[in-house]
């Protein structure tokens, strides 16, 4: 327990590294202009990154919690660990390609104060551009019909008619969901002592959710603050193969909580969704040799190294223990 003179940090922030030189100066400055007037500490997680991650973090920013480990042990692994160290009233699980803007973590402790029964809250996911962007942010559990809606990119006719498992429509004021984007959750201290990070793999940040909103904790977004997510640099760093002959979280779910003909069906469409997806965004490099659009391509190959049918035979529950490195 802190002592009454030197009371320890209102919130502890966990950031995952692995060869995220490019972004972690700019995601650890804005934390620390965010977080003035508030106790904070910040744990960076390195997993073993070839770049200078260590170097900037190291030489630049003494006053965070860095440990380097020898291995790549994987994102939800590395979660945990930051946990087991955070000593904060609450957790802060933020990607290292992210841009924090003044005041966001004020307004969440505030809201997180006011709101006991809530043990994850999100923000506002925005765009470089400060737009906010269909489909990074989490919304629903997956059904069939939910991820066919998202991954053939029906729920952007109507967020209310046809709900995916990303949310379409922005958001304002406080909302409930089912799970929201892992690029930032605000984590309570007893929720984060109780629920471990488990499966590696897409959807991860949904299996962590979902876990703490089915014991009875509300998951909540809010429109009130925001963080600014370069949407997906960090995840596409993982190489694909890491990936080859597993179940992805969704995949996962829809198996232990919807059965298998869900199971069939949901990922059918979510595969032909990725694959579509995947060969227009090629398309479009082609005639506009658009380098977003390649990252695109890499981002459905991800998703499409999970899910081969062969594993359906082999799904099991996800473990805390679970984590490939």
């Amino acid at each position: 327990m802190a002592h009454a003179d030197n009371p320890g940090p209102v919130i502890s922030l966990v950031t995952v590294t692995f060869n995220s030189e490019d972004h972690i100066r700019g995601c650890l400055n804005s934390v620390g202009r965010s977080a003035e007037g508030l106790r904070i500490e910040h744990i960076v997680i390195d997993n073993a990154s070839k770049d200078g991650t260590a170097t900037v973090v190291r030489g630049e920013f003494p006053e965070v919690v860095f440990i380097q480990n020898a291995l790549n042990r994987g994102l939800t692994a590395a979660n945990n660990q930051g946990a087991q160290v955070a000593r904060g009233r609450y957790v802060v699980f933020l990607n290292p390609d992210t841009i924090v803007p003044e005041g966001t973590f004020q307004t969440m402790v505030d809201i997180m104060e006011r709101h006991p029964d809530i043990g994850v809250l999100a923000p506002r996911l925005v765009d470089e551009h400060g737009h906010f962007t269909p489909g990074i942010m989490g919304h629903r559990a997956p059904s069939a019909w939910t991820l066919i809606n998202s991954f053939l990119l029906i729920s952007r006719l109507s967020h209310d008619l046809f709900p995916g498992i990303h949310r379409t429509k922005d958001i304002n004021g406080l909302e409930d969901c089912d799970w929201a984007c892992g690029a930032c959750l605000m984590v309570r201290r007893e929720v984060a002592d109780a629920f471990a990070w488990r499966q590696f793999g897409s959807g991860d940040d949904f299996d962590y959710c979902i876990q703490i909103r089915e014991a009875g904790w509300r998951v909540a977004l809010t429109g009130d603050a925001q963080v600014v997510h370069f949407i997906g640099r960090s995840f596409t760093l993982v190489k694909p193969i890491t990936w080859v002959g597993t179940a992805s979280n969704f995949a996962r779910y829809l198996h232990e909580h919807r059965g298998p003909l869900h199971t069939v069906i949901g990922i059918a469409g979510m595969r032909f969704g990725l694959r579509l997806r995947g060969a227009v965004h090629y398309l479009l490099y082609l005639f506009t040799r658009d380098p977003e659009r390649l990252h695109k391509v890499n981002k459905t190959q991800h998703f499409l190294a999970h899910d081969d049918y062969s594993v359906f035979r082999k799904l099991q529950p996800p473990t805390p223990t679970s984590y490939p490195n």
